[in-house]
């Protein structure tokens, strides 16, 4: 299939989120004189994939996001610190790791020259634009979206809207979602009835939920576009 544009999550997709989530975590928990231990970034992540998975499901909203993972958190490390004080310096810190999935760098590089590329993010602000300007990516991208800012979150059918207006509402068969989140990339991209392709490196399994294509590595995706 020709795909005159592609659409690329963030998190997990391009940059290394499990590596920034680990950092941020760790440094903010040391602004607050608490000693980082090395089970604290598990727990956290748990927690906070189950908080994101609610809010995406509309069970959660923007401000509860905020602070509901922290204090969960708190309670399952036995630690009672201010949850929206807390948000905010590990949003600070967030902002600052660009780390990236190892091939994202030279798929860009490679892409943008023959394609049109776009971000597509569930996201808060403060966190995605100053990470996606400090990577070095942000030129490869002709339009970006981020949730925090359009109101809707993947995978509601108003966030995909908000997208293909963007870019003069093409046929969805000419654009392809590159995501490694099945629910917010992989579900919802396809029930707008787009071409998708689930990043897997951990050969996850799909819960019933099919892409287009599947890949393990993101140097994989040259020999599908």
């Amino acid at each position: 299939m020709a795909y005159n544009w592609i659409f690329f999550d963030a998190d997990n997709t391009l940059f290394d989120f499990n590596h920034s989530e680990g950092a941020a975590l760790k440094n903010a928990l040391e602004d607050f004189g608490e000693l980082f231990e090395d089970h604290y970034h598990p727990v956290y992540n748990s927690i906070n994939r189950e908080c994101w998975q609610a809010f995406e499901h509309g069970r959660l909203s923007k401000a509860e996001l905020r602070t509901r993972r922290f204090d969960l958190f708190f309670h399952a490390i036995g630690r009672q610190y201010n949850a929206e004080e807390f948000a905010g310096a590990y949003l600070d810190h967030l902002s600052k790791q660009c780390a990236l999935i190892r091939g994202a760098q030279v798929l860009l590089e490679t892409l943008h020259q023959t394609h049109h590329l776009a971000l597509v993010t569930n996201g808060l602000k403060e966190v995605q634009r100053p990470r996606l300007a400090r990577s070095g990516l942000a030129a490869f991208f002709k339009m970006v979206v981020v949730s925090d800012e359009i109101g809707h979150a993947k995978p509601d059918r108003a966030f995909f809207d908000y997208a293909f207006e963007a870019i003069g509402r093409p046929d969805q068969k000419t654009v392809l979602m590159v995501g490694d989140n099945l629910n917010a990339d992989i579900r919802g991209a396809a029930e707008y009835g787009m071409d998708t392709c689930w990043y897997n490196p951990g050969k996850e399994t799909s819960r019933g939920i099919e892409a287009t294509y599947e890949i393990a590595y993101l140097e994989e995706l040259h020999e599908l576009v």
